[in-house]
């Protein structure tokens, strides 16, 4: 019997019933006090519920009779959460190298130092996680990350050029790795914002760079090539670069995207324009050019001109394209964000149509509903219709914690927050047991709904983990939003 009560108190935390978890669990407790599971199952659920001074009572009395590092770092959440960060690192730096320590440790550990400003601590704990697992090319990245903030160049470069190097012993080079290494190259020749450079040193970044203009890294090569030359004062040179950068781009839409935005940065706009003017003069059927317009303008807030870029390239690649649905989609977010800038009606509308067209197409296909949910959600349109869309979505996937969120925020804008806020229970516990980064909205609609059930502490706790998962990467608006309801529940 207690077996089973556990179990049903488990499902239920995951499926973010969580007074009925609480209940189940204190009737286990009853059958048996030294249960180590049902202890740290209450505490977990408590956690959730952001009643921290019991989360840690019971966790505390789990790990009591049960040492083990998932309790540990359950107990280090729940000290983070009611500002005992103290105790949060020592429950951390104990766990991370226990046997069976999951990767969480470390990086919970690492998020709260970045917190706190604690970069002696941080550069030891990267130190350590880099002797301790010296296969893992991302600790390696995220130290050369750190390294370049705190301005110590040549410790950054050292990290990246260890990242890369192991890489590609390993066959398969790794980008980030490589784009770090050269752009740490070119700064350690010199002094950012001044004119102060090492010809000598910047001679490094070409001969590196070289290696690998016929590779798929070339793109990257290309750029910082360029980067270097601008420092020299050769423009001539670095825009011929960057132009081979842009060609090299065209075999990923991502890096497209990315290669067009920098150098957007660091030539301006009409050398873009330019090289984007002559290769479609030459050939105004070029997808690719076509796609590098698109983002160029959507970048810059030219809807418009965004638009009939995305329409050519679906034109180009034609009606039976399996890439097709991704284009719309692409041109529907389009339309939303003209939408926001303008308040123009017709821009929605357009939207919405584009998604209802794929969806007689495709009626079940995922990312059509979710996006289509969420947009209709977000704009307080055919909400009922929302929801329903956003049901279909999650029938097909019941575990992804974005569905979940959608369906989530559907539910909260048809008023029915006590089911969002178990769907987005369920979402967050999804999230963490993939070891998905949660992303700030989710904690956002969390507030929302908490507020509307006038659960003003658990609202302030999710607005406030939003803005701290959010920080320096949140729209402005967006931002201000979530102060002043911060500010609100204050209050």
């Amino acid at each position: 019997e207690s077996q089973a009560l556990l179990l049903e108190a488990w499902l239920a935390m995951r499926r973010g019933q969580l007074q009925k978890a609480l209940q189940l669990t204190i009737k286990n407790l009853g059958i048996n006090q030294d249960n180590p599971v049902a202890w740290r199952l209450r505490g977990q659920i408590h956690l959730l519920m952001t009643n921290y001074g019991q989360a840690i009572s019971d966790l505390s009395q789990s790990k009591s009779l049960s040492d083990d590092p998932v309790t540990r770092i359950s107990l280090a959440k729940a000290y983070r959460y009611s500002g005992r960060y103290e105790d949060a690192l020592t429950e951390l730096i104990a766990t991370i190298n226990m046997p069976g320590a999951s990767m969480e440790g470390r990086l919970l550990l690492e998020q709260i130092y970045l917190q706190l400003g604690r970069k002696d601590d941080l550069k030891k704990l990267y130190e350590d996680t880099i002797r301790e697992l010296p296969d893992n090319i991302q600790w390696y990245n995220r130290a050369g990350q750190f390294e370049i903030a705190q301005g110590n160049f040549e410790q950054a470069r050292n990290m990246y050029q260890q990242a890369w190097t192991k890489s590609t012993e390993n066959g398969n080079g790794d980008p980030t790795a490589f784009d770090g290494y050269l752009r740490t190259l070119m700064l350690a020749a010199g002094t950012p914002n001044t004119n102060n450079w090492d010809a000598s040193k910047l001679d490094k970044v070409f001969e590196e760079g070289r290696k690998y203009v016929d590779s798929d890294f070339a793109p990257f090569a290309y750029f910082w090539m360029a980067e270097a030359k601008m420092k020299l004062d050769d423009r001539a040179t670095a825009v011929e670069y960057c132009r081979k950068a842009m060609d090299k781009s065209k075999t990923s839409e991502l890096l497209m995207a990315q290669t067009v935005q920098r150098i957007n940065s660091l030539l301006g706009a009409d050398e873009v324009l330019a090289y984007c003017r002559e290769k479609l003069d030459a050939n105004p059927n070029s997808f690719a050019d076509n796609y590098i317009m698109f983002n160029f303008t959507r970048n810059n807030e030219e809807y418009n001109k965004a638009l009939g870029y995305i329409e050519k390239c679906i034109q180009i690649i034609g009606p039976d394209s399996p890439k097709k649905p991704d284009y719309i989609m692409l041109k529907a977010e389009t339309l939303t964000l003209a939408y926001n800038k303008t308040s123009d009606n017709n821009y929605l509308k357009k939207a919405i149509a584009e998604y209802e067209s794929l969806l007689l197409e495709m009626p079940n296909n995922i990312s059509v509903l979710n996006n289509l949910a969420y947009m209709l959600a977000k704009n307080d349109e055919r909400l009922d219709e929302a929801l329903k869309y956003a049901e279909r979505s999650l029938q097909a996937r019941p575990n992804n914690p974005a569905l979940l969120d959608t369906y989530a925020y559907a539910l909260h804008k048809n008023s029915k927050n006590e089911e969002a806020a178990e769907a987005l229970q369920a979402a967050l516990q999804q999230y963490e047991s993939q070891q998905i980064q949660i992303p700030y909205d989710v904690y956002e609609h969390l507030g929302m709904v908490k507020e509307k059930l006038n659960a003003k502490a658990e609202a302030l706790a999710a607005y406030k983990e939003a803005l701290q998962i959010g920080a320096g990467k949140l729209p402005k608006a967006i931002e201000q939003q979530i102060q002043s309801a911060v500010k609100r529940l204050s209050q």
